[in-house]
């Protein structure tokens, strides 16, 4: 997974991040807290002319490789990644933090969710914050992870890092081929207790499919699950409409339908998060 500069940009390859520096316009050192060098960060991507601008200047091949890293969760090894997506270093948004070792930071990957773009388009890391801080933590104790410390943006990141762990056995593949389905097609009102629960505000959605999780025997619907639990699809409430009860529907996101290529794992991502620290 990709992680924060802000604290870490001291294991970070040096010229690669002179560059990130460079345009962001920040100089980054020992005597800066990684409070400071957060916000340093997030102000200087903050006065931007905004993504699109920045990607616009991009030739095609960059921009294929930038959005290939995105559909990997992030981040790529050069030794696992096809030619073609390795047009990297004179992409501003993307730092080699280990000799052949390319990652999107996360100062970036929580700039660019607040992009209508990448919402749209249907990126997980833009539709996760989207998400009810009851929703995401039901969510991460359905995957199993033990998560209490830090906020929200720390779940935000802990949830998007165990969505890819989930979704490479499935090889970019599923029995779904729609992009979006409405909710009550899958699970109609009054027809199943667990969704009903959530559909009457009783329970969270996630939390209404962990419990269905354990008791559904129908193949498809488990597999539907299963998809929901990876983060394939996810949760989207529709625009209210005056008199009628809120709406859901199921997105399929741009990284569940990509196969998941990187099969090296470093030993910082098997480990808890450290408070002040990846490394």
């Amino acid at each position: 997974m990709p992680f924060s500069i802000s604290g870490n940009f001291k294991n970070c390859e040096r010229v690669s991040l002179r560059n990130f520096e460079k345009h962001l316009g920040i100089i980054l050192s020992e005597n800066q807290t990684q409070l400071q060098q957060h916000l340093m960060i997030r102000r200087a991507l903050q006065n931007l002319s905004g993504s699109v601008s920045v990607l616009s200047g991009l030739s095609r091949q960059e921009l294929l490789s930038f959005i290939f890293i995105l559909t990997q969760f992030g981040d790529i090894i050069r030794s696992e990644t096809p030619p073609e997506y390795l047009q990297l270093e004179s992409i501003p948004y993307v730092i080699e933090w280990a000799k052949g070792h390319y990652m999107i930071p996360m100062e970036i990957l929580e700039h660019l969710a607040h992009e209508r773009i990448f919402k749209d388009q249907g990126y997980l890391f833009a539709l996760i914050p989207a998400l009810s801080i009851k929703e995401k933590k039901s969510w991460i104790r359905w995957i199993g992870v033990d998560f209490e410390k830090g906020g929200d943006r720390d779940l935000n990141f802990e949830i998007y890092s165990q969505c890819r762990v989930l979704q490479k056995p499935f090889l970019g593949k599923s029995l779904v081929q729609e992009s979006e389905i409405r909710l009550e097609q899958i699970w109609p009102r009054g027809k199943n207790e667990y969704i009903d629960w959530f559909y009457k505000g009783l329970s969270t959605f996630y939390y209404s499919m962990e419990e269905m999780s354990r008791k559904e025997k129908d193949p498809f619907l488990l597999h539907v699950i299963e998809l929901i639990k990876s983060g394939k699809f996810i949760l989207k409430r529709l625009p209210d409409t005056y008199g009628k009860e809120s709406s859901y529907s199921l997105v399929g996101t741009v990284e569940g339908n990509t196969p998941q290529l990187r099969e090296t794992t470093f030993q910082w991502e098997v480990e808890r998060l450290r408070k002040d620290s990846l490394f």
